[in-house]
């Protein structure tokens, strides 16, 4: 009986696993893009508050936090792929703006 129920217990376990981490990855409902650049004094202003005080009370809210640095070309780039990879790059790829939050429909990317 302990053998049979290790079995099974042993096979529900990485199922069990693999559901937890697809859901963690999927959970966020809200992309926060953060528009900054080196150069935007209102990002030197803020930028150091938003990372310490701000994005650790919303860590666990369903907000996924990403970055669009928008310094210079080779930045710009960096963070198109950045924002592809969490399907906004559609939705605020127009905005150039910086100092910014953009709040976007993680599963609509609106």
């Amino acid at each position: 009986m302990k053998i049979r129920l290790f079995k099974q217990v042993s096979l529900l376990l990485p199922a069990l696993m693999l559901t937890v981490a697809l859901k963690a990855q999927t959970s966020a409902k809200v992309v926060a893009v953060i528009n900054r650049a080196d150069w935007c004094h209102i990002c030197q202003a803020n930028g150091e508050k938003m990372m310490k005080e701000i994005m650790p009370v919303f860590e666990n809210s369903g907000i996924r936090f990403v970055m669009n640095d928008l310094t210079n070309d080779a930045t710009t780039e960096k963070s198109k792929d950045l924002l592809k990879e969490n399907k906004v790059y559609d939705a605020v790829k127009k905005i150039t703006y910086t100092g910014l939050v953009l709040l976007v429909d993680a599963e609509t990317g609106k």
